[in-house]
């Protein structure tokens, strides 16, 4: 087959956009790794007792920045492949199942993981005596929140490489 101007174009639109997708996703999926390893140590830390790990606790605060930029990429992009597919590619059985576990994945974010982090943080001020014991709830909470996400990332890179029409 061979490509004129305007295809050859077009092919190398929708390849920039699937780049942002991908880059979207690494970065998202890369600083929820980061903000579990980071989860760990702080607990390691403060059930030794020791106080450094309330100094993790802005760094960690600043992750949700990445997380939203990975998101928002994902969602842009996302929505452009669409467009330029015409929404063909929504009749891919495939291709659904890995949107409803992207839906899934940023209702979790913002429902689980956002709401305990700020709780998380607000209890550092207002629970210095009772912290370990107060926050137990929301570290159970996240102990399953971050596996959870992190198996949401790869079954949807799994769905997107396996591809029944690629």
């Amino acid at each position: 087959m061979v490509l004129n101007k305007v295809s050859m174009k077009m092919y190398f639109i929708v390849r920039l956009i699937l780049a942002l997708h991908i880059a979207g996703i690494v970065i998202m999926a890369g600083t929820t790794m980061i903000d579990y390893l980071t989860f760990r140590v702080f607990w390691q830390l403060s059930g030794a007792g020791d106080n450094r790990a309330f100094g993790l606790i802005p760094l960690m605060a600043k992750y949700g920045v990445f997380v939203r930029t990975g998101a928002i990429t994902i969602i842009l992009s996302g929505i452009a492949l669409f467009m330029l597919d015409k929404g063909a590619i929504w009749a891919e059985p495939w291709f659904r199942v890995k949107t409803v576990l992207v839906v899934i994945l940023i209702l979790n974010g913002l429902f689980v993981g956002n709401r305990q982090g700020h709780k998380l943080r607000e209890a550092i001020g207002t629970h210095g005596a009772d912290f370990l014991a107060y926050t137990l709830p929301i570290r159970e909470v996240m102990n399953r929140f971050y596996p959870i996400q992190l198996s949401l990332f790869l079954l949807i890179i799994i769905i997107s490489m396996i591809r029944t029409n690629a």
